[in-house]
């Protein structure tokens, strides 16, 4: 890699950014290489496994920190010993020039319950070479990272304040989860989930319903995945401050939409995501009462995540949970443009 950043997912909540996962899926469809270093249990973990068989050699997993730790009076030295060694190593792999990317989840939580000094962070980031991303996840980064960060994430997961006809879709009519927010990361969970749930055997769609067809990463990196499935339905870019929208996008998201509704009543995936569904519906290209009508009466087996800036208010009251990207900083503003492996 020519340029290599660091970046910060950081959170308040005790769930896990699922972005990282997705940025190694979209870098492996380009070449690159990953280490994936995990200090803390998160769900779909078996997922992981797999996913680095299936994504060989372009993806490696560790999770020897949190592997193997039992409830004995000895566990918290066992802890520390394992989360020191995984340091060691991913710091060792980081200077090797082996890998492109170094992803260290969850390294923030242990940070704020003092398994690893702030210094020793720091440090880490002082020694990152200029060819290798860096990405650290986790809860609340403090203030001394942020600054040496490029890009920065506050992932913010709230539950709805209420719901429609005294009837919760979100309970027992599978989960419903809405990613928006003006951060970077968005698509990027989903491909993360979505990735690690299909690894699963789970079959699972990300149904892109603004992008247009190009040879993205996870494009190319879905060919080694036989349980997931990427849609592209869009014509691209969304000229929005036009007099009005192009008709090509208003027939593409009509096609789109009566295409999503088919694959989400087939009961043929597990896991549907709606890529970018927010815009659209911001927009005007889709209804948001035709969305909020799905919701409702979609097949209790599927669960469904709708992504995208300016999610539909009501369309949030409805889900189970609601996740906001807030941009803290952003690359873009230093004028560093998107990235070949990292942004598509």
């Amino acid at each position: 890699m020519e340029k290599g950043l660091i970046q910060v997912y950081t959170t308040g909540s005790d769930q896990i950014n699922f972005a990282p996962m997705g940025l190694s899926l979209r870098a492996a469809g380009q070449g690159l290489s990953t280490l994936m270093t995990s200090f803390i249990p998160y769900d779909f973990m078996e997922g992981a496994r797999v996913a680095s068989s299936l994504l060989d050699p372009y993806l490696t997993v560790d999770h020897g920190a949190v592997e193997n730790c039992v409830s004995h009076p000895e566990a918290h030295d066992k802890a520390r010993r394992a989360t020191a060694k995984a340091f060691q190593r991913s710091r060792e792999a980081m200077l090797s020039g082996n890998f492109d990317i170094v992803i260290l989840n969850g390294i923030l939580d242990l940070v704020a319950r003092q398994f690893f000094s702030l210094e020793e962070i720091l440090g880490l980031l002082e020694e990152k070479p200029t060819t290798v991303e860096l990405v650290l996840s986790g809860f609340k980064a403090s203030e001394q990272i942020i600054k040496k960060a490029d890009l920065v994430t506050e992932m913010v997961v709230s539950k709805p304040g209420g719901s429609f006809s005294g009837k919760d879709p979100g309970q027992g009519h599978g989960a419903i989860d809405v990613v928006t927010g003006r951060g970077k990361g968005k698509t990027t969970y989903c491909l993360g989930k979505a990735l690690l749930v299909s690894c699963l055997q789970i079959p699972t769609l990300v149904f892109q319903v603004i992008k247009s067809p190009s040879p993205y990463g996870e494009i190319r990196a879905i060919r080694r995945l036989p349980h997931l499935t990427i849609k592209t339905m869009g014509r691209g870019f969304l000229n929005v401050h036009a007099a009005g929208l192009e008709k090509k996008h208003i027939v593409a998201a009509r096609q789109a939409w009566q295409l999503l509704r088919r694959e989400i009543y087939s009961l043929e995936y597990g896991l549907v995501v709606l890529d970018e569904i927010n815009i659209a519906t911001y927009y005007g290209l889709i209804g948001g009462e035709r969305v909020l009508e799905m919701l409702f009466s979609k097949p209790p087996e599927v669960d469904l995540i709708l992504t995208g800036r300016n999610a539909h208010p009501e369309v949030m009251k409805a889900a189970s949970s609601v996740i906001e990207m807030r941009e803290i900083k952003h690359p873009f503003a230093k004028g560093i443009q998107a990235r070949k492996g990292i942004e598509y």
